[in-house]
């Protein structure tokens, strides 16, 4: 699903660009999702998980942009892709139909200034408009800011993944799952 291109302006004054990310700009969004995956160990995976692959990412944007049931949210300052935020259909059972998943990651440059707050938001009313009832996330137990957010914006606990993640020092961390009622 197409989102049309709207300013943003920050606490901090800088202006940036929501948009549907497209296919000119698949190599911001590998450049983007692999600096993310290095700030941080909250995200899925690590970087050398990540397929650069242009062609690929062609593909998934593509993907994106056709989907009636999932939309991203992506933020650019410039050129360059700094931040992102989706909701996609939990599954496509009938009995399932009515939650759908959320995911966020922004640079941490871009951290702190309301840019997750805004994109909560608008992934919150579109999914309203999509008709999910619920939507649902699985954060890291130490993500303390992430929980503070999506806290905030009035997600509550529903359960924890013990042991859910193992980083390669051997650390496990818990899975703590979240849910929102639309």
């Amino acid at each position: 699903m197409r989102i049309e291109e709207e300013r943003i302006t920050l606490k901090d004054g800088r202006n940036l660009t929501l948009r549907s990310a497209e296919e000119r700009d698949a190599q911001t969004m590998l450049d983007y999702i692999v600096k993310t995956a290095e700030e941080t160990h909250f995200l899925i995976r690590y970087p050398e998980e990540i397929s650069m692959d242009i062609e690929r990412e062609k593909r998934i944007i593509n993907d994106n942009l056709e989907a009636e049931d999932s939309v991203w949210f992506t933020v650019f300052d410039g050129d360059k892709a700094v931040g992102n935020c989706s909701i996609s259909s939990h599954r496509n059972h009938i009995k399932l139909k009515h939650r759908c998943d959320f995911a966020i990651a922004i640079e941490q440059e871009y951290c702190g200034c309301g840019l997750g707050t805004l994109l909560m938001k608008k992934a919150i009313d579109k999914a309203k408009e999509l008709g999910f009832e619920q939507m649902e996330l699985g954060t890291y137990a130490d993500n303390e800011k992430g929980l503070a957010l999506y806290r905030k914006m009035g997600f509550q606990e529903m359960g924890k993944n013990l042991r859910a993640f193992k980083l390669k020092d051997g650390t496990y961390i818990d899975e703590i799952n979240m849910v929102l009622f639309l």
